[in-house]
């Protein structure tokens, strides 16, 4: 098979470029060595010590080395999410002191 024809089946209705894409999100300016860290949880279950400690463990290094903490919801999996799912995940966080610099709030709303 053609990798251009299976990249125009996969692909074909995308119009945006790289260009606009690095336009959209320029390089963060961060201090040498910052590490820009994430917490990605699923939304098809409640908060569990493992998925604090991941949180905590992200925010912290981030926090040390002058970073950025962001939360990435995976929304991969509609079928098994929970009705207000990330909500919970926010603010069950939130309780324990964890808190995003940049993705979504507890509102559905994105955050930067």
């Amino acid at each position: 098979m053609d990798n251009n024809y299976l990249a125009e089946l996969l692909f074909g209705d995308i119009k945006t470029t790289p260009e606009d894409m690095f336009a959209k999100y320029p390089a963060r300016t961060l201090p040498d060595k910052a590490a820009v860290t994430r917490f990605a949880p699923s939304p098809t279950g409640f908060m569990h010590i493992g998925g604090l400690y991941a949180a905590l463990i992200s925010m912290c290094m981030a926090r040390q080395s002058d970073g950025v903490f962001y939360l990435r919801l995976e929304d991969t999996d509609k079928k098994r999410e929970i009705e207000h799912g990330a909500d919970e995940i926010i603010t069950s966080l939130a309780q324990y002191g964890v808190c995003f610099d940049e993705g979504a709030a507890a509102d559905g709303e994105a955050e930067k």
